[in-house]
C-alpha cells in the first residue's frame, strides 16, 4: 500500500517539511556538525567502560550509541532526531490546540524558528535536548507521568540546567491536582522519584569520578559567569572568547593572590566566590544582564559572531577575526522578529490569564500548565551561572503551544463583540 503525501496526511507533510529545512541548513551552514564530539564517550559506554570524565554528563553520548555504526557521517543523527522531534511536537500541538489557525501558528513556531535548525545542525547537544524535551512532554500530555521521567532524566544528563524543572514537575502535578490516570500512591512515588534520580546520579559520580558534581564543567562555568568583566561580554560577545583570550580567566593566579575560601576544593567555584566578594558591583551588573538576557532580549545572544576579547589589563576591547556574512546577518534579522513576536504573544497570553479566571481554572488542572516549567526554572541556572540563546531556545519552544492554548481557550469563551 502506498503512503500518499496529501493534506490528509498532515503529520507526514510536516515531517518532510522539517526534514527539508534541516537538510538545507546543513548544506548552507559554514559550521561543521559537532555531534561527533560524543563519539569517544559513546564508544566507551557502548562497551560498558568507564567514560573517564564527567566534564559533560553522558546524555548526548547515550543517545549517540545507537548510531555509532554510521560514523563519521553523523549528519544522519541530526536529521533523524530533528525530524523525530518535529513529529512529536506535531502530536503535542494536535492533541492540545483545536482551533486550526492557532494550531497552524504553533506548528510554524517550530518550523520557522530561524535559529533552531541552525543550532541543531552545529551544536553538539541541542538536537538531543530537543528530542528529549519533546519525548518527555509528549508523554506528559498523554498523562504517562512515570514514563516521562525517563526522557526527562536523560535530558538532565544532557543539560544539567533542567534539573530544577525535573524536580519540580511532579510537585506541581501533586499540588495542582493535575489529572492523572495513576493511583494516589503512584503520585506520591512520582514526587519522590526525581530526587532518587538526583541522589543516584550524584552517588555514581562520586564513586566513578570522585566528585558528586552533576557536571565537571560547573566550576569553570561559575568562574566565567562571575568574572568581574562578564557583564561587558554579554549580550554582544561570546563570553568564552571574550574572557579567556586576553588572559582574564587565570584561576591559578587568582587563587595564589587570594587565600580566602581555601576550604573549597573546586578551583572554579573558589575563583567565582573570590570574584563575587571582591566585585559586588559587578555581581549586581552581571545579575541584571543575566535576567535581561534570559527573559527580555529579542536578539540572539551573543549577538556577534567572531573574536572579540578584553585585553589583559582590562582597559581595551580587542576586535579579532570577525565572522560576518549576509547569511548570519539575515538569520539574526529573522530571529529578532521571531523572538519579538513570541515575547508580545507571551505578554498578551499572560494578560488573558489575569483578566479571565475561567481560562486559569481550565488550565490549572491540565498537563499543559507544566509546559512553562522548563523555561521558568531554567532561569535558575541562567542567573546562578549564565545563559545564551542556545541554552534556552528549546525550553522556549514549549511556550508556543501553551500560548496558543490560552488563545484557544479565550476563543471558547465566546465573548460578545463590541458594537
Amino acid at each position: 500500500m502506498r503512503l500518499r503525501i496529501t493534506p490528509k496526511n498532515p503529520i507526514l507533510v510536516y515531517a518532510i517539511l522539517n526534514f527539508v529545512i534541516i537538510l538545507i541548513i546543513n548544506q548552507i551552514s559554514d559550521l561543521p556538525v559537532w555531534i561527533g564530539n560524543w563519539e569517544a564517550k559513546a564508544t566507551k559506554l557502548a562497551s560498558f567502560q568507564n567514560p573517564l570524565d564527567n566534564f559533560y554528563p553522558p546524555g548526548g553520548a547515550i543517545l549517540l550509541v545507537p548510531f555509532l555504526g554510521v560514523k563519521p557521517n553523523y549528519e544522519i543523527v541530526v536529521y533523524f532526531y530533528y525530524t523525530a522531534s518535529s513529529i512529536l511536537y506535531y502530536l503535542i500541538c494536535k492533541s492540545l490546540i483545536f482551533d486550526k489557525k492557532y494550531l497552524l501558528v504553533a506548528l510554524l513556531g517550530f518550523s520557522l524558528n530561524p535559529y533552531l535548525p541552525w543550532l541543531v545542525n552545529s551544536s553538539q547537544d541541542t538536537v538531543f535536548e530537543l528530542f528529549l524535551v519533546m519525548s518527555g512532554f509528549a508523554l506528559i500530555v498523554s498523562k504517562k507521568y512515570f514514563l516521562s521521567l525517563l526522557p526527562l532524566y536523560l535530558l538532565c544528563l544532557t543539560r544539567p540546567a533542567y534539573w530544577p524543572g525535573f524536580l519540580v514537575i511532579p510537585l506541581v502535578i501533586k499540588f495542582l491536582k493535575i489529572k492523572s490516570r495513576d493511583h494516589k500512591l503512584a503520585t506520591k512515588r512520582l514526587v519522590i522519584a526525581p530526587f532518587l534520580f538526583l541522589f543516584m546520579t550524584m552517588s555514581i559520580n562520586q564513586a566513578v569520578f570522585k566528585d558528586p558534581a552533576l557536571a565537571g564543567e560547573a566550576g569553570m562555568t561559575a568562574h566565567f559567569s562571575h568574572n568581574k568583566y562578564w557583564y561587558l561580554s554579554m549580550p554582544k560577545f561570546d563570553p568564552d572568547v571574550f574572557l579567556t583570550t586576553g588572559g582574564n580567566m587565570d584561576a591559578e593566579k587568582l587563587l595564589r593572590e587570594n587565600p580566602i575560601f581555601a576550604n573549597i576544593e573546586n578551583e572554579g567555584f573558589r575563583a567565582a566566590l573570590i570574584n563575587i566578594s571582591e566585585n559586588p558591583k559587578s555581581l549586581f551588573l552581571n545579575t541584571l544582564q543575566k535576567l535581561d538576557t534570559y527573559f527580555f532580549a529579542v536578539q540572539k545572544n551573543p549577538q556577534l559572531s567572531g573574536e572579540y576579547y578584553i585585553s589583559a589589563d582590562g582597559k581595551n576591547i580587542v576586535v579579532g577575526k570577525e565572522r560576518e556574512s549576509w547569511l548570519l546577518v539575515l538569520g539574526s534579522f529573522l530571529f529578532f522578529f521571531f523572538r519579538s513576536a513570541l515575547l508580545v504573544l507571551a505578554i498578551s497570553a499572560v494578560t488573558l490569564l489575569m483578566v479571565f479566571p475561567k481560562i486559569r481554572q481550565d488550565l490549572i488542572g491540565k498537563p499543559i500548565i507544566l509546559f512553562c516549567i522548563p523555561y521558568l526554572f531554567g532561569s535558575i541556572a541562567g542567573v546562578l551561572f549564565y545563559s545564551e540563546t542556545r541554552f534556552k531556545l528549546v525550553s522556549e519552544i514549549l511556550l508556543i503551544p501553551l500560548i496558543m492554548k490560552i488563545y484557544d481557550k479565550h476563543k471558547e469563551l465566546k465573548l460578545p463583540k463590541l458594537s
